[in-house]
C-alpha cells in the first residue's frame, strides 16, 4: 500500500513540475516575443519621435510597405552576389564578366540605398516641424553607428598573415 501511495505522490509531483516547466517556459516565450516587438525600430522610431495615432499608422503602414519591397531587392542582391562569386569556379575569368557582375551587385544594393532613403523622406513628411530636428538627428545617428559598426569589425584572417614580401 505504502509502495501505491509513494508512487501516486511521485507521480503528482512530477506531473507539477512538468507543467510548472511548461508554464514558466510559456511565460518566457511570451515576454520574449512581446519585448521584441517593442523594441522593433519602427517602435524606437515611432516612441522617439512621440507620433500621435495618426502618425503612427501611416508610419507602421510605410513600414510594411518598404520591408516588403527591401526584402525583394534583398533577395535580389543576393543572387546578384552569388552570381558575381560563381565566377570563381573558372579558371579564367574574363575580366569584363568579372565586372558586370560588380556592377549589378552594387546596382542592387544602390536600388536597395535609394529605397530606404525615399522611405526615410515620407517618414520625415509625416513629421510635425517640431519633430523634424529629432528626426534628423535620430537618422543620422542611425548613419553613423551603421557606419561605426562596419570600421570595427575587422577580418582576424589578416592578423595571422605575415606582411607581404616577408616569409
Amino acid at each position: 500500500m505504502k509502495n501505491i501511495l509513494n508512487s501516486k505522490t511521485v507521480s503528482w509531483l512530477i506531473a507539477l513540475l512538468v507543467v510548472a516547466n511548461i508554464t514558466t517556459l510559456a511565460f518566457f516565450w511570451i515576454g520574449h516575443f512581446k519585448n521584441q516587438r517593442d523594441n522593433s525600430p519602427k517602435e524606437f522610431l515611432a516612441k522617439k519621435l512621440n507620433f500621435n495615432e495618426n502618425q503612427k499608422t501611416a508610419y507602421f503602414k510605410l513600414a510594411k510597405e518598404h520591408n516588403e519591397a527591401a526584402k525583394i531587392i534583398r533577395e535580389q542582391v543576393k543572387m546578384d552576389k552569388d552570381s558575381f562569386f560563381q565566377l570563381l569556379k573558372s579558371d579564367t575569368i574574363i575580366d569584363s564578366a568579372r565586372n558586370n557582375a560588380a556592377v549589378q551587385v552594387s546596382k542592387s544594393i544602390q536600388a536597395l540605398d535609394i529605397l530606404t532613403f525615399e522611405h526615410f523622406k515620407k517618414v520625415r513628411a509625416l513629421c510635425t516641424s517640431a519633430q523634424k530636428p529629432q528626426f534628423d538627428e535620430l537618422i543620422q545617428k542611425m548613419v553613423n553607428s551603421v557606419n561605426n559598426t562596419q570600421n570595427r569589425f575587422k577580418p582576424s584572417i589578416k592578423e595571422d598573415m605575415p606582411p607581404a614580401g616577408t616569409k
